[in-house]
């Protein structure tokens, strides 16, 4: 069932020690939710969810104004835990998230996106400030002919990327191929990872080689 109330109604219920401001009088919607099915918890350690067991009540309230149009339709969701009417998750409409933790400070975690060349790659898309990530590809050569040979590479692209450090970059051999890994610091919300798949060509001479 759900029910409206206003957002300074709710503000003054919550304490955020990093509060998200809204427009006074905003409508708000309660939604009010069970986690089921077999939830393992392992599976979202470094999620928003960490806290979740099976059957654990949880509440969706969201904050809505007509007069301001969001990808989503909504100005912002605040999730919390109906046991312990704090929450936990806010999800803003314009797609970007922050995760609350009571610890005795509120912990921002870092929205993560990648090129399209990595979205084949179980790679997380929420972690922590300044957490480094460490991105392994395999760099493969095959002989096309006697005379030329390709070469199949991951390469990042530090001006493409954006709130994030490349940390080092180590290549070793790997069962015949060549192991890459790229040690890559989040420093920024909402950073992009850069990495391109990239296929080459060379030509040799078997002459030359002798």
């Amino acid at each position: 069932m759900k029910s409206k109330y206003t957002a300074d109604e709710v503000l003054r219920k919550l304490e955020f020690t990093e509060p998200y401001t809204v427009t006074d009088r905003t409508p708000v919607t309660f939604g009010e939710k069970i986690v089921s099915g077999d939830f393992n918890t392992a599976n979202y350690q470094h999620t928003p969810w960490a806290d979740a067991t099976k059957g654990r009540e949880f509440i969706i309230v969201e904050y809505a104004d007509p007069k301001q149009e969001t990808e989503w339709g909504y100005l912002y969701q605040v999730y919390l835990w109906k046991d312990r009417i704090l929450p936990f998750f806010v999800n803003r409409g314009d797609g970007m998230g922050l995760t609350l933790r009571y610890n005795g400070t509120s912990q921002a975690c870092y929205r993560v996106n990648y090129s399209r060349d990595l979205y084949g790659f179980n790679y997380p898309t929420l972690v922590e400030p300044n957490q480094i990530l460490s991105l392994m590809y395999v760099k493969k050569e095959r002989v096309v002919n006697k005379q030329q040979v390709q070469v199949t590479s991951y390469v990042f692209k530090p001006d493409e990327s954006r709130g994030v450090e490349l940390v080092s970059k180590t290549e070793e051999p790997c069962r015949g191929d060549n192991l890459i890994t790229y040690k890559i610091k989040v420093i920024a919300d909402d950073a992009w990872i850069a990495v391109d798949k990239v296929k080459e060509s060379h030509r040799f001479s078997c002459k030359a080689m002798d």
